[in-house]
Parts: structure tokens; C-alpha cells; sequence
């Protein structure tokens, strides 16, 4: 059973992601996720211009450190940009390259079907992991209902 890893005071859970070329690819993605059962508080959009990221995310994902406030997510944005260190490591250099990176925790539906979905939206570097709490999803009071 895995658990949310958008919850900040749960162990942390599976996450999927992967980097696609595209904003088109990206958005059939995110639209695809969605249309399969994912919530949108469990998809973070992530690109190196934060504009690009909202506009591939429509309103049907979210983005690092969305709806978080506080000093821990001021010192996240300060330090890394609100990215966890597994994301950075994974998918730097497809952010660099101008790739769009597509991560989603694995409530609704079990990480290999969401890699599954992200591969058939043509994503590539598909990794799967298992995330400490961060930042990446949605915070704790607006993730519901549990």
C-alpha cells in the first residue's frame, strides 16, 4: 500500500515522473493522468520558467510549493527552487535541455500503471521512487479528502 507523498507529516510515497520535449506532450499527459483517476493535487508540472509550468499544468496539476506558505517553503524556494534532491538528480539535465518533467505520487492509481500512462503520453526517463515529504505536491489541508 503506498502512501500520499504530498502529505508533509507522512512517511513520504511512490512517485513517477518523467521529462517530455513538449508543451503538447506534457499538457496529453497531464490530461490523460486525469482522465485515469489521478487527482490533480497528486501531479506537479515542473519546467525551468514557471510561466511554461502553469500553462502546461491548466489548472489540472500542480507545481513545486503551490498553496505552501510558511518559513520552510520560503527557505525551500531560496535554496532549490521548492525541488526535492531526487528530482533534481533525476531530471536536472532535462530541465536544463528545456524539457518539461510531468511527477505524480501514487495515491489513486499504483506507480507502474502511472508509469505506464506517462511512457504512452510519449514521456521519456521514466523513473519511479520512493519520495520523503516534500513540498512537490499539494500541502496536507488542501489534498483531500483522505
Amino acid at each position: 500500500m503506498a502512501t500520499t507523498s504530498y502529505l508533509e507529516e507522512a512517511a513520504g510515497g511512490m512517485v513517477t515522473a518523467a521529462a517530455f520535449d513538449d508543451d503538447d506532450a506534457a499538457v496529453s499527459a497531464v490530461t490523460l493522468l486525469r482522465e485515469s483517476g489521478v487527482r490533480e493535487q497528486d501531479i506537479s508540472v515542473i519546467a525551468r520558467d514557471r510561466h511554461r509550468a502553469e500553462r502546461v499544468a491548466g489548472g489540472r496539476a500542480w507545481l513545486p510549493l503551490k498553496g505552501w506558505s510558511g518559513i520552510m517553503a520560503r527557505l525551500a524556494r531560496a535554496l532549490n527552487g521548492g525541488l526535492p534532491k531526487d528530482v533534481r538528480r533525476r531530471y536536472d539535465k532535462a530541465l536544463r535541455e528545456g524539457k518539461i518533467v510531468v511527477a505524480v505520487a501514487a495515491g489513486t492509481q499504483p506507480p507502474d500503471t502511472i508509469a505506464v500512462l506517462l511512457a504512452q503520453a510519449r514521456g521519456d526517463v521514466v523513473e519511479t521512487w520512493w519520495q520523503r515529504p516534500t513540498m512537490l505536491f499539494a500541502p496536507p489541508e488542501l489534498a483531500g479528502p483522505f
